[in-house]
């Protein structure tokens, strides 16, 4: 989305990094243990000031170049345990299935308010109604890990590839890229979403006094528009998996249109006031 800035104030770009870092552990022997862990960091909080003109290139927009910024970053890191099913040599190369015994995740929540030098206190309170915005969202990441990682375990994940490394690679890059997108759905996207509406409702006024109902206003509104918009990407990917679903029932490589690489590769969206 093209960010705008209000005429009568320049006040919210913001800019939304989702990042997923993906590491295969193999485990061959059982665990007496629970086979999901989620590891939940402190949410981390910045306030920051840029002069005019002078803002850095992590925040730096032409069409923003006085206003006042509120970046955040969710972090989703999952480790893997698996045992191996089987591997056989195959026309393509090598056909390798394992199942998933374990999943270890980490949680992070980063957030910086970029704020002019002499930043009014509506200003200010504002960058931070987005921030509660984050946080909210952040009280439930465990529950929300903890949900797109129970699927795959003990479940078979099978891949072709060049070689054995390669492939196992590829497995990996399946099942982290599946739980990082529908974790993102629920902490990113929220956010992005929720955020939106949170500036367009304090378009006309930014009054300090006000933040915390426009916050819960925007949170409610969300919960009213997500279940259509929730609607309508379910669609799209049931009719993404209709178009591939002959190679993948193959077992060829489909990879979803708005997936990135899980080496710590962030993808993200801005909002801002209209």
């Amino acid at each position: 989305m093209k960010s705008r800035v209000s005429p009568s104030s320049c006040i919210t770009n913001v800019l939304n990094l989702f990042v997923i870092a993906g590491i295969v552990l193999v485990s061959a022997s059982g665990c007496a243990s629970s086979p999901v862990v989620i590891t939940k960091a402190p949410p981390q909080i910045k306030t920051k000031i840029f002069d005019k003109g002078m803002r850095p290139p992590e925040v730096r927009n032409e069409e923003h170049n006085d206003c006042a910024n509120t970046n955040w970053r969710y972090g989703f890191t999952p480790e893997l345990a698996f045992t191996l099913n089987s591997r056989k040599r195959v026309v393509e190369g090598e056909q390798v299935s394992i199942k998933i015994t374990k999943v270890k995740i980490g949680l992070t929540l980063e957030i910086t308010m970029w704020l002019p030098e002499k930043a009014s206190q509506d200003v200010i309170e504002h960058e931070k109604g987005h921030a509660a915005i984050c946080l909210d969202n952040y009280k439930q990441a465990e529950k929300l890990a903890s949900e797109v990682a129970m699927p795959f375990v003990n479940k078979e994940i099978v891949a072709v590839g060049p070689d054995f490394q390669t492939t196992l690679k590829e497995l990996r890059t399946q099942v982290t890229q599946e739980m990082g997108r529908k974790y993102r759905e629920e902490t990113v996207d929220k956010a992005n979403i929720t955020s939106g509406l949170y500036d367009q409702m304090t378009v006309k006024e930014h009054a300090a006094a006000d933040v915390n109902q426009r916050v819960a206003d925007a949170e409610l509104e969300y919960t009213r528009i997500w279940p259509t918009i929730k609607a309508k990407r379910d669609e799209e990917e049931r009719l993404l998996k209709q178009r591939f679903g002959s190679k993948a029932a193959q077992g060829e490589k489909v990879r979803n249109s708005t997936e990135s690489e899980t080496s710590a590769a962030p993808t993200g969206a801005s909002t801002s006031s209209p």
